[in-house]
């Protein structure tokens, strides 16, 4: 149900590759989405930014997440991690809610941990 085919620019499959090389560098849970992501984007469809579906979340894209819990939409962009701010409005592709937005489409449902248990929303723009 949530693995599903990603699609990723060749300069975020780049990126996450070299996220890979210097994967012992960072902590173990890090270590455990590099390594995720790295397999995802191995599975996935390369395509050039500018032939990129608008509808496709990549870095730097804005994203509207609906939380399925309790129905609030909000807001925020995905970006690498020296990019990611304290408050949330730029969220690392090394956190679990980062890592499963990647590649996703607008419509499809992600789900990842958090420490009150999984969280799942709907990518609605």
């Amino acid at each position: 149900l949530f693995s599903k085919t990603i699609f990723i620019t060749a300069r975020d499959k780049k990126r996450i590759e070299q996220l890979l090389i210097f994967c012992d560098f960072f902590k173990e849970q890090e270590r455990k989405i590099i390594r995720k992501l790295h397999y995802d984007v191995s599975q996935g469809y390369e395509v050039s930014a500018e032939n990129m579906p608008s509808n496709v979340v990549t870095t730097h894209s804005q994203v509207l997440l609906q939380d399925l819990s309790d129905g609030k939409v909000f807001g925020l962009m995905l970006v690498f991690p020296e990019d990611a701010d304290l408050q949330g409005l730029k969220v690392s592709i090394l956190t679990s809610m980062g890592a499963s937005l990647i590649g996703r489409k607008t419509g499809e449902t992600i789900e990842y941990p958090t420490s009150s248990g999984i969280r799942r929303c709907t990518i609605k723009a």
